[in-house]
């Protein structure tokens, strides 16, 4: 360890509840999430969270919970708040505290970076078992699906609806097409 890395704060969940404005809380690290997303971002995860929404009122068998932007508090030093998370055990309280069932972020040209590569490791080891990339610049959302640990990408190649097998019955589809309207 250099000497210099001994003053960088290692910050926990207590100091992030004490902070105003926007910030998420990586490995004790403080990650400043501004600026706040630009109408494109906000459009296409709505659209997004719609699509999903509906999916779930179509399939009776599927009881599971979407949120726009919660806290998940993956550990005492990591707090993120993905655009959409898709919870499919209960929610007790304020702020999630298990993996999602699947987690969707829209990229922004501020957060690209921190989608594609931190936060992809972080959903990855914590057990995320699908994760949306969506790209509102170039139009095009990328499923990946954990599997042995790892996520792999099962894009179609013709842009057709996406399909989510959530747990036993509950499956959920996706129209891209609908995204970017």
């Amino acid at each position: 360890m250099s000497s210099a890395s001994r003053y960088i704060p290692h910050y926990t969940v207590a100091d992030y509840e004490q902070w105003e404005g926007n910030w998420e809380l990586w490995d004790g690290h403080a990650i400043a999430m501004s600026p706040a997303p630009n109408v494109q971002h906000q459009r296409v995860a709505r659209n997004l969270f719609l699509a999903i929404q509906q999916s779930l009122s179509d399939n009776e068998a599927c009881h599971c919970e979407l949120l726009y932007e919660v806290d998940w508090r993956v550990k005492q030093d990591t707090v993120v708040r993905p655009d959409l998370v898709l919870s499919c055990e209960p929610i007790a309280g304020n702020w999630l505290d298990h993996a999602p069932s699947l987690i969707a972020e829209v990229l922004s040209p501020s957060t690209r970076s921190h989608d594609l590569t931190y936060k992809r490791e972080l959903y990855a080891r914590e057990g995320v078992r699908h994760y949306l990339i969506v790209d509102p610049e170039n139009k095009t959302i990328e499923p990946l699906l954990l599997e042995r640990g790892n996520y792999s990408s099962r894009h179609s190649a013709d842009g057709s609806v996406l399909m989510f097998d959530l747990h036993d019955g509950c499956r959920i589809a996706v129209d891209p097409a609908g995204l970017w309207k």
